[in-house]
């Protein structure tokens, strides 16, 4: 890179062949980083980092006091802690694979993009506080459900967000991504912010029918693996 910012020519530039005149024509357009560089390898090593972290501070909110003298009282006390940590793990390494599995289709990053990155990592680093409000909340759930509900919802909504301006900036995605794979990325990450949005009114009649709706992820995302989109872009790619 230049002082100005822009790529400098010479060893740094791709080969000549087919190859390097499909990076070529995309380093024209700009991007800040390009997969298979350092700096678009140093994002995504940044984000994984920030997930794993956010994993790992779920538990810190699980401790087992110095001395315990009924076992099973213990565990009980925990429960609510333990589910929470449950819940939360699963909803973050949704989000993992989620955007491991965006980013084998985004191949190259510009400024908007990597700032829509922050954006959905800090979410991310958000969410172990509603889940640890979650998990103290012994009676009054509304509030905590809704909050969780609502953090959870924002951060799919970051992601889907990321997928979108990803699709509409040139050069990001390569042009060989059929549109049936583009539309059934897109649909895939709808769920997630939908559902959790959705459980926000039943949580201010029902917090538990709140908490219990999010399971419908699951069948969910069977049955959108055995839809006509899917089987277009399956016919796509082969």
């Amino acid at each position: 890179m230049t002082a100005a910012g822009e790529p400098s020519a010479g060893a740094a530039d791709p080969p000549l062949g087919a190859d390097g005149a499909v990076q070529r024509a995309r380093r024209a357009l700009n991007p800040l980083a390009i997969a298979g560089n350092l700096e678009y390898d140093r994002v995504l090593f940044f984000s994984d980092a920030v997930m794993a972290i956010a994993i790992t501070l779920l538990v810190v909110d699980l401790r087992v006091p110095d001395v315990v003298r009924n076992a099973r009282r213990e565990l009980a006390t925990a429960e609510p802690k333990i589910l929470s940590f449950g819940i939360s793990f699963v909803v973050i390494g949704l989000f993992w694979l989620g955007h491991h599995h965006l980013f084998r289709y985004i191949t190259a990053l510009d400024r908007r993009l990597i700032l829509l990155n922050l954006l959905f990592l800090g979410t991310i680093a958000f969410l172990p506080y509603p889940t640890a409000l979650l998990s103290a909340t012994l009676h009054e759930q509304t509030t905590s459900t809704v909050f969780y509900a609502a953090c959870v919802a924002a951060t799919g909504l970051v992601e889907l967000a990321i997928w979108c301006y990803a699709m509409r900036a040139k050069g990001l995605i390569p042009a060989s991504i059929s549109p049936a794979r583009r539309r059934y990325e897109t649909v895939r990450l709808l769920p997630v912010p939908v559902v959790f949005a959705l459980s926000i009114p039943v949580a201010f009649a029902t917090p538990v029918a709140a908490q219990l709706s999010w399971l419908l992820l699951v069948p969910i995302g069977r049955l959108l693996s055995h839809t006509k989109l899917a089987r277009q872009v399956g016919a796509a790619d082969n």
